[in-house]
């Protein structure tokens, strides 16, 4: 059976469907009665005529009205409508846990979060009870305030009954899923336990063994037990034991891994015996951090849990310690763990480690809400605040680990670590951050400046460091490191480019320098490797310091590294090959809103993600969209049904290895659609370069390319004749940072030709209806304005915004230009139509809800009557430092 949109059930009107079951068909519907918007779920209709199925459908209702958790779903009316039984319940906005791990495992912090909340609804269902017997990632939403358990479709009441082998596959999805990348059973007895796959009564701890399989999967990103047929899985399940989670989460506390082993233990005596027993374990291994499970006496447990953290801390790098020294022959081992706070602070930031690895240095606040320097000895149990560097920010190390330099009240300071005074070394207006060579020269930059100075470690005049090349349109240098000589230094250089700066090699004995390319992050060198961050991932790349040139291709390291679009990264490396990281700090979510012409919202599209690049079809039917995964930094095309609400991806590009690409801004980007909804062009990284490619919205056919060059080309907009296409093109190394319109003939072959080219920055072009005019911004005048001129020949040119814009649009009707004020206002021009077009004054229609990030954050439909914003949405995750002995062991071993 499927239901038609508009269909009653009661007072619930169908309005499309959600997915599809063994057990049921979920609708979304709109309570007629109440206004709201709810999820119905009807039994199929080839289930209908059996008493057997019609028993567990009203098992389901009775089970559901029996609990109230806030990670269980609400049950809000049951009901029937001729032959048609329906449950209708709450509405999960979000994804399923199962759509979230197609994307890999989930970061630590969130897999403790949600497996705590999983387990606290399994353990208040067993109080009631019931027992799920089908506990699995699929039936587990993900949603704003957490996880949300679903489908009580197979669950029963505690007592005596029976589940046959021809159950296993009642709860089938209709999009059924591999049991493996190659397999072909599908079905969902991965997560069945032993006693259930002989047919034995499956009780409370059958669901304790299914969540084990589940926080295994969230963890590790594979599934605990895996096979290419039914009875190779159903064999793995009764014989072997799941590969070590250690080996493919090598940051999971061990105390984690003992719990989820503990829940997969055959024997269902040897499993925890209660889900709140799980839950209360889960509980103290979040609050303990990574260092959870590390062997020491019971008994320490009592009297303070942060201070037991520092000692096993203590003790791991002690242990190393001594195993390298009375085993020299033996292969170094790495060796990570988390560091807590110190107790008295509210926050941990910036963590460096010194050049020899035995101190950790750190900004903190206290409860005063005062930043101070911390240092905390790797052999000690306790850190220390340094006196006198309150309001410092961005520490960095001597040489010799013994001094730190800092900056804070306008100047840059330094101080010995073992105790005295701060000594000023120069004033500066802003902070910024710094690198002390080994020749006693320290390099900075700062926020209000546009180069990287230079002082002596003992104080004295500033000079310049780097002189930025104008003529190739650089405006600023930053984020110095010095290479281990002590004289040549990294640097980023900066120009008005929508992507990374470019790398590059200074000296303090000539002018000359080396251009590396195009880096997301700030850089630091150890250990022969260049280590960065793009988008979250810390990536080595083999670097020869003396012939300064890369010897080797970018491998990634670890995730979860904290960063942000200035450049900057939260990590350090020692020259004895410590790394140290904040983690976790996952930035705050994006939502698809829609808007009215003042500002309202409408409603919005989807579930809370990574979104960007929002373009809509020309009928306004569906929308294409980035969706990236933080955790990896890379982003795919998504294509929604607007009318269905039914979301499906289009490109399938998050396996390349965020190692290969420099770019933070993802593999995908800037989807144009063709002007009957059949194609869409866009621009993906290939190799080197980012070229266009186009796909079809119509079946399976793959990509293919249209414009391959050695240049960057951003695709923005596609002719309602179908004949052309307009991109943006920039170098990608930037000898000339010039950005310029071109435009892409579908001939063929398909040819390129110049559309606007000077010295400028010229982005953002979009056709007139007609195809007779370009709209864009350029920065010829200092800052951002909107234009107007003809296309395909010389003709006038006209500035349509007055204080500053960006991001322009046209509405089909031809009469009406909207734009992005460089403060976010949402801004609109009339047009008057002609041979010589005549324009309006700019008028405000509302201040847009988020951030103007390089003007990809709206569509407006062809009608100019509502406008999707792409809105952040939350405040992110909290962060963590963590530590990592022998950092290069994770390179070696992959």
């Amino acid at each position: 059976m499927s239901l038609a949109s508009g269909t009653r059930l009661g007072p619930y009107q169908i309005l499309s469907p959600l997915g599809a079951g063994g057990m049921g068909e979920v609708y979304r519907a709109r309570d007629t009665r109440l206004g709201r918007e709810v999820a119905v779920k009807v039994l199929p209709q080839h289930l209908s005529s059996s008493r057997e199925d019609h028993a567990r459908f009203e098992r389901e209702a009775k089970t559901i009205s029996n609990l109230n958790h806030p990670h269980i779903c609400v049950l809000h009316d049951v009901g029937r409508e001729g032959d048609t039984n329906f449950l209708v319940m709450e509405l999960v906005e979000g994804e399923t846990l199962a759509q979230r791990l197609s994307r890999g495992p989930l970061p630590l912090a969130d897999v403790l979060k949600l497996g705590a909340q999983i387990a606290d609804a399994l353990s208040r269902a067993h109080r009631a009870g019931v027992v799920h017997r089908d506990l699995k990632p699929g039936n587990v939403m993900l949603t704003k305030s957490g996880a949300k358990l679903l489908d009580f479709g197979l669950a029963r009441g505690s007592g005596k009954a029976r589940w046959e082998m021809g159950d296993m596959t009642a709860t089938a999805p209709a999009q059924q899923e591999p049991i493996t990348a190659k397999g072909t059973v599908v079905g969902t007895f991965q997560y069945m336990a032993p006693e259930q796959l002989e047919g034995k009564e499956a009780d409370a701890r059958s669901d304790i063994w299914a969540l084990g399989c589940v926080l295994y999967e969230m963890a590790t990103g594979k599934r605990a037990f895996e096979g290419s047929t039914a009875a190779s899985v159903i064999s793995a399940i009764m014989r072997d034991q799941p590969r070590e989670m250690s080996v493919l989460a090598p940051l999971a506390p061990p105390a984690f891994e003992r719990a989820v082993r503990q829940c997969l233990a055959k024997d269902p005596d040897d499993r925890w015996q209660s889900a709140g027993d799980l839950q209360r374990e889960v509980l103290w291994i979040t609050e303990v951090g990574s260092c959870a499970g590390v062997p020491v006496p019971v008994a320490a447990r009592i009297g303070g849990r942060e201070r037991i953290a520092w000692t096993l801390v203590s003790v791991a790098v002690i242990a190393l310690a001594a195993g390298l020294i009375l085993q020299p022959r033996q292969r170094p081992q790495m060796v990570a763990f988390e560091l807590p706070a110190p107790p008295q602070v509210r926050g941990v930031d910036l963590p460096r480690i010194s050049p020899d690895g035995t101190m950790l240095a750190f900004n903190a606040t206290d409860s005063s809400g005062i930043s101070s320097l911390w240092v905390r000895p790797m052999n000690s149990l306790e850190a220390r605040c340094l006196p006198g560097t309150e309001g410092a920010g961005r520490p960095f190390w001597s040489p010799d680990s013994r001094d730190l330099a800092y900056f804070a009240g306008s100047k840059l300071w330094r101080i010995a670590v073992d105790g005295g005074a701060p000594v000023g070394l120069c004033s500066l207006e802003t902070a910024g951050d710094g690198s002390w060579g080994k020749g006693g020269v320290i390099l900075f930059d700062g926020l209000s400046t546009d180069s990287v100075r230079m002082v002596s470690a003992s104080g004295g005049t500033v000079m310049g460091a780097v002189r930025l090349d104008r003529s190739a349109g650089e405006t600023g240098a930053s984020w110095p490191q010095f290479l281990p000589d002590g004289r040549h230094f990294l640097y980023i250089a900066y120009a008005q480019m929508p992507d990374s700066g470019i790398l590059k090699v200074g000296s303090l004995d000539s002018k000359n320098v080396k251009s590396l390319g195009p880096v997301p992050s700030r850089v630091e060198y150890a250990a022969g490797y260049l280590l960065f961050v793009s988008g979250g991932t810390l990536i080595a790349r083999p670097f020869d310091p003396k012939a300064i040139k890369f010897t080797g291709e970018p491998v990634t390291v670890t995730q979860h590294v904290e960063f942000d679009p200035g450049g900057s990264a939260r990590f350090s490396v020692s020259t004895e090959g410590t790394l140290v990281f904040h983690s976790g700090a996952k930035p705050p979510e994006r939502r698809l809103v829609w808007l009215d012409r003042r500002g309202q919202r409408l409603g919005a599209v989807g579930a809370p993600g990574y979104y960007d690049y929002p373009a809509l079809s020309p009928d306004g039917g569906r929308l294409a969209v980035r969706l990236s995964d933080w955790s990896r930094a890379r982003g795919d095309l998504w294509l929604w049904d607007l009318n269905r609400n039914l979301e499906s991806r289009f490109t399938f590009t998050n396996g390349i290895d965020p190692a290969q690409a420099w770019s933070p801004d993802g593999v995908v980007r800037a989807p144009a659609w063709s002007p009957d909804g059949n194609r869409i062009a866009y621009s993906r990284e290939n190799g080197a370069s980012c070229d266009i490619f186009v796909k079809s919205t119509e079946g399976a056919a793959g990509e293919s390319i249209l414009c391959s060059s050695n240049e960057n080309k951003i695709v923005y907009d596609w002719s309602a004749d179908g004949a052309w296409i307009l991109y943006m093109q920039y170098p990608v190394v930037a000898e000339n940072v010039n950005i310029d319109i071109y435009a892409l003939a579908l001939t063929h072959p398909v040819r390129t030709f110049p559309v606007v080219t000077n010295r400028f920055t010229n982005k953002h072009p979009v056709f007139s209806p007609d195809g007779n005019w370009l709209a864009y911004d350029s920065d010829e005048t200092g800052r951002f304005e909107v234009y107007v001129q003809a296309f395909r020949e010389q003709g006038p040119r006209w500035r349509v915004s007055t204080q500053g814009g960006t991001r322009p649009f046209w509405r089909r009707n031809g009469r009406e230009i909207f734009y992005l004020g460089l403060d976010g206002e949402m801004m609109s021009v009339a047009v008057e139509p002609g041979i010589a077009p005549r324009f309006g004054l700019p008028h405000k229609l509302f201040d847009s809800p988020g951030p103007n990030h390089f003007g990809y954050t709206y569509f407006p439909t062809r009608d100019g009557q509502r406008f999707l914003f792409v809105v952040p949405e939350g405040k992110g995750g909290p962060g963590s430092t963590t530590v990592v002995l022998n950092w290069p062991c994770l390179i070696r071993r992959k």
